[in-house]
């Protein structure tokens, strides 16, 4: 009696368990991406795969994530929350205990990533809507703090835990840790959300080829994107081939959506102006988080020849910062309105890429401490006050019309930024290499003195000057991608009445 009881769906309600369980499930999505893509050169030995195989595992795990995101947010309305997190948890807990069982069976291991990354998808499109459905108004910005701080708990902590896994534990609880975490999560909504009556009527009426173009669509253009800098972009057919044909797909949904009354993805929520430019300051918004996630990492990594345990002290301090600067952020919330608050932050990253560009070679992690301490407060205000604006401003009757394309911003465009943040350093690197070189004449004294011990050691130097001149042009793109988004957020009008942003003065 006891035993049942124990795993009986909840008959009321239980708001405290639901927000444990989504907010989990959110941080989990951001964190797997993150521990799986730092520990991927030393799962490549694990698993005996070369670069290219390796990378692909990526792929397959991210790429799956847009099959299930935008669809997602309708799949909840019609047959319930409760049993579209139930079951992929359950299975997305399996997959991950027996990823490490087949490391030497390739096309399984794609198979279980890309399963992975379908169960991965369901949590994000969900976790917004029932956390606020879920808490009463007063606590709606901690909500929204809540779900800023999945970015940095993914992206920052993630980092250095994924190298004090693998080289302090061991390379399985890379996936190990979803294991644990994906059943606790099947089990909180179990128990949190009683199941609800499936809409049978709405379900008939689901545009299915809609869903099919649209999903295909997002799918093709993240493949394209992501594979591009390692394949030669137009020198690779595949490249080519699956941004072309994600593009044709995708904007084929789009008219069908504007065509058709009763259609997937409807452009209903895009005729609020704020809506709009807040959709394009989230996807701005994967350009001004590099610094943190990408061109700190890859410098300490460059110049000091760290390894990820070793530069995870770096974002080990981004994410303390954010979560300090999270309390203030919710005092500046209450008081302020939400574009104000984006103005602010994004003023802060700002001025954080301007001191980016100002690095050595002799730069460490002491050096950085400012700048991922003035990065954390600024993404933390930031994002607050856009997932503030976007609420005050949405028609919750377009809720699920708008969720259809908010995982571009939350995962195609991210892997676009670093896509093109990663082409942007190499060919910075290349041209400032270029450059460097004509200013070491034949006969000059220090051209000399490095000569002694042999032409590599100019090289060095060289290569070395060059990588430091490609990350201050990086910080110069993520300024002046910067002042773009400040230049938008000025456009944004003023929330409505709202429980959320304080009345005009």
């Amino acid at each position: 009696m006891a035993f049942s009881r124990l795993f009986s769906n909840t008959p009321i309600p239980r708001p405290a368990l639901t927000v444990t369980a989504i907010f989990l499930g959110a941080v989990l999505t951001t964190l797997q991406g993150r521990l799986f893509s730092a520990a991927l050169p030393d799962l490549r030995g694990q698993f005996g795969l070369d670069v290219l195989e390796a990378a692909w595992l990526g792929t397959a795990l991210n790429g799956a994530q847009l099959v299930t995101m935008p669809i997602v947010p309708w799949l909840a309305t019609v047959i319930g929350p409760t049993r579209v997190l139930v079951a992929p948890s359950l299975l997305l807990g399996f997959v991950a205990l027996v990823i490490p069982a087949f490391a030497h069976h390739y096309p399984l291991l794609m198979f279980l990533h890309a399963t992975a990354g379908l169960c991965l998808g369901i949590y994000l499109p969900l976790t917004i809507s029932l956390g606020l459905r879920s808490a009463h108004p007063r606590f709606w910005l901690a909500v929204m703090a809540a779900y800023s701080l999945r970015v940095s708990t993914g992206m920052d902590a993630g980092y250095g835990t994924s190298g004090f896994l693998v080289e302090g534990i061991g390379w399985h609880w890379v996936y190990w840790i979803t294991a644990i975490a994906g059943p606790l999560i099947a089990l909180l909504t179990w128990k949190a959300m009683p199941l609800t009556p499936v809409d049978r009527a709405q379900l008939k009426q689901a545009d299915w080829g809609g869903m099919a173009l649209f999903c295909t669509g997002l799918v093709l253009c993240f493949i394209g994107i992501e594979s591009a800098e390692r394949l030669g972009w137009a020198d690779s057919g595949l490249v080519v081939s699956a941004l072309a044909g994600g593009a044709i797909l995708f904007c084929a949904a789009v008219m069908r959506a504007v065509r058709l009354k009763v259609s997937f993805g409807q452009l209903i929520a895009f005729g609020n102006r704020n809506i709009c430019i807040c959709l394009v300051i989230a996807c701005l918004f994967a350009v001004l988080m590099t610094p943190s996630s990408l061109l700190i990492p890859t410098f300490l990594a460059q110049m000091g020849g760290l390894k990820p345990m070793q530069a995870g002290t770096a974002t080990w301090i981004a994410f303390a910062a954010y979560l300090a600067a999270t309390p203030l952020a919710i005092y500046l919330g209450r008081r302020f309105e939400p574009r104000l608050l984006i103005i602010c932050g994004l003023t802060v990253i700002a001025a954080t890429a301007w001191l980016g560009t100002h690095i050595n070679h002799d730069w460490r992690v002491d050096q950085f401490v400012m700048m991922l301490i003035l990065q954390s407060l600024g993404e933390s205000v930031m994002l607050i006050g856009l997932i503030a604006a976007f609420v005050t401003n949405l028609n919750p009757q377009h809720g699920v019309a708008l969720g259809a394309y908010v995982p571009i911003a939350r995962v195609l465009t991210p892997v676009a930024a670093g896509t093109i943040m990663s082409a942007w350093l190499r060919m910075a690197a290349d041209m400032s290499r270029t450059s460097l070189g004509s200013y070491v004449p034949a006969g000059d004294p220090w051209v000399m003195e490095r000569a002694a011990s042999g032409v590599a050691g100019i090289a060095q130097v060289l290569a070395r000057e060059a990588q430091v001149a490609a990350h201050i042009s990086g910080y110069q793109f993520v300024f002046w991608c910067s002042l773009l988004s400040i230049s938008l957020a000025v456009l944004i009008r003023s929330s409505p009445p709202n429980p959320i942003a304080p009345p005009l003065l």
